[in-house]
């Protein structure tokens, strides 16, 4: 932890946590629309896909499907392998620093660019991004797609609500239904902004995720060394 002007800057902080589901929503949203109808994070989406294609022996929609798994993989090995190698602010900062960098660059592709390139490299930074930050305030969540954090929301909210449970358990169900339903509705927002930005701005639309990237890299280089 570490304080810089009076503000108390934690790792795996609620904002970060927003910020960065903000820009998985976004991802998803903009991959899927314009690049190929597959997702950049929903490796469920692209695997249930996958079997449709393969039972319906739609061979061209096989590998479109199979490029953005095969990149979830890669990216989620190279986590893996910074982790053994680096503290947790050198690799927050290195992740962040790839994301941002190869969004950028995408963004300046051409619209009729292969669509793969998209699907590929937007897995490799997404898994990158869900395997370094797994916490928020004590909690699992996933900045790239919801299922496990609205799971998570229910359950703090039933908690909250039900008679008869112990104080410490209806106030940690409260702050888990907060923290991850605030999770969820960031992704919701996300996704509504790719959806909206995708066909008036092309792959532009990538750099709409540059801003929530840059707050977390700035709250991570505030982080002690």
């Amino acid at each position: 932890m570490s304080t810089t002007t009076g503000i108390t800057v934690k790792p795996n902080a609620l904002p970060d946590a927003m910020l960065l589901a903000t820009t998985g929503g976004l991802l998803d949203a903009f991959i899927f629309l314009n690049h190929g109808h597959v997702f950049a994070n929903a490796m469920t989406g692209n695997v249930v896909f996958l079997g449709i294609a393969l039972i319906g022996r739609d061979w061209k929609e096989i590998v479109p499907h199979l490029v953005p798994i095969c990149g979830f993989i890669v990216g989620v090995a190279a986590s893996k392998r910074a982790r053994s190698h680096l503290q947790e602010r050198p690799l927050l900062l290195l992740g962040l620093s790839f994301e941002i960098v190869v969004l950028f660059a995408l963004g300046w592709l051409p619209i009729d660019a292969p669509h793969m390139v998209f699907a590929a490299t937007t897995a490799i930074v997404g898994a990158f991004q869900v395997a370094s930050y797994r916490h928020v305030e004590g909690f699992g969540y996933n900045s790239t797609f919801i299922t496990g954090n609205l799971r998570d929301t229910v359950e703090g909210f039933y908690d909250a609500i039900t008679p008869g449970v112990t104080p410490e358990v209806r106030d940690k169900g409260r702050a888990k239904a907060l923290d991850l339903g605030l999770i969820c509705l960031c992704f919701l927002a996300g996704a509504v902004i790719g959806a909206w930005a995708a066909p008036r701005f092309a792959n532009h639309t990538l750099w709409f995720a540059e801003p929530f990237l840059f707050v977390v890299a700035l709250r991570a280089l505030s982080l002690r060394a």
